[in-house]
């Protein structure tokens, strides 16, 4: 589960360019507390699926207050979970719990963010200082109006504004090549998914 089309569609161009094996789908719940809620509903229902996973950004209000919302929404059930996110990713099974659960807190399970910060790292670091300089510019021009929790999204879409063709969406950028995705943390995602669905 996520919050977003974004994250769907981020999601889907990984498993395209990773060459993941579609064995589970993608449901936007269209918010942060809408996801928890509906993990939660999953795995209290009659026949609960066998796994459920969940990626939520870690900037609300960061990481750690983040994990400790998630871990109190689950407290009733019997998993154990750890004081901070894995940083490869959380994985966990019950004995007395029919569904293993996984959590992805963007970017990296390690640093309060989102999923911009989590895509900003597909983009050179020559084009990210280049990209710096115009918002800076654009601040002291006075048209930047953003709040600075923004920051990555004003970078990655400002790098994207940029490009041939200008402001495609996330996903289609990973598609095309416009942001690079084999970067160490795609990576490290991907082979979350494969551990968390149990594929090969």
């Amino acid at each position: 589960m996520v919050e977003g089309q974004n994250d769907c569609h981020v999601i889907l161009a990984l498993c395209a360019k990773f060459n993941v094996p579609q064995t589970f789908g993608i449901y936007e719940c269209g918010s942060d507390d809408q996801a928890i809620r509906r993990m939660n509903a999953l795995i209290s229902q009659p026949n609960p699926p066998r796994v459920v996973g969940l990626v939520i950004d870690a900037d609300k209000p960061d990481l750690s207050g983040r994990w400790a919302i998630i871990r109190g929404k689950l407290a009733h059930y019997a998993y154990d979970f750890p004081d901070s996110p894995t940083p490869d990713g959380t994985i966990l099974d019950s004995a007395n719990e029919e569904t293993r659960v996984g959590f992805w807190l963007m970017p990296n399970n390690q640093d309060s963010g989102m999923l911009e910060d989590f895509c900003s790292e597909m983009i050179s670091k020559s084009s990210v200082i280049t990209v710096r300089e115009c918002i800076e510019l654009a601040k002291q021009k006075g048209c930047a109006t953003f709040k600075e929790v923004h920051y990555s999204k004003a970078i990655v879409h400002t790098f994207l504004a940029l490009q041939d063709e200008p402001g495609r969406p996330l996903g289609q950028a990973i598609t095309a090549h416009t942001l690079q995705s084999h970067t160490a943390t795609a990576q490290r995602f991907v082979n979350w998914l494969y551990r968390l669905f149990g594929m090969s």
